[in-house]
């Protein structure tokens, strides 16, 4: 939504007057392969086996740096950055948080062969199946008990309905 008031993702700087149909938009995207740096140890940088990567691009929208401090607090880590650290490349949530859960503006599709997967497909996979043979659950029950177990036994008062 343009007229949002929290454009949390918004128009590339260069990119506003092309929206606002001030300019042409021919060959105006972020087109074409960038460079990005990755944290190291992040699960981006583990997938890849670098913390310097390449990845093809094809938009017009980044994250809004005037809300990556919030973003940043909620426990989403930028875990990818251009070079010069200003447009975010990846996000992810450590895998304390979700067992792979990776966001990235570029296109690992467009590298991607049948006998060569993209690192980023690869380590998908890899963590849906070390998930599947784990068999948890993606969320923290806490206290929650299951149907099967054994209920805990009512106190006089909570027999009597007082």
């Amino acid at each position: 939504d343009p007229d949002t008031p929290f454009p949390v993702i918004s128009t590339m700087a260069d990119q506003e007057e092309v929206v606002a149909g001030e300019a042409d938009l021919g060959g105006t995207m972020r087109l074409g392969a960038y460079p990005a740096t990755l944290q190291p140890g992040s699960v981006v940088a583990e997938a890849y086996g670098t913390t310097q990567v390449s990845e093809r691009h094809r938009h017009r929208f980044e994250v809004n740096n005037a809300y990556r401090d919030k973003i940043a607090a909620s426990g989403l880590v930028f875990s990818g950055t251009s070079p010069d650290g200003h447009l975010v490349e990846f996000v992810e949530y450590p895998p304390s948080v979700h067992p792979f859960f990776v966001a990235t503006q570029a296109h690992p599709e467009l590298k991607s062969r049948p006998t060569r997967p993209h690192p980023l497909f690869r380590a998908f996979i890899e963590a849906a199946l070390e998930y599947k043979a784990a068999e948890r659950l993606p969320v923290d029950l806490g206290d929650y008990k299951s149907a099967d177990a054994d209920p805990e036994p009512l106190d006089d008062d909570e027999e009597r309905g007082a």
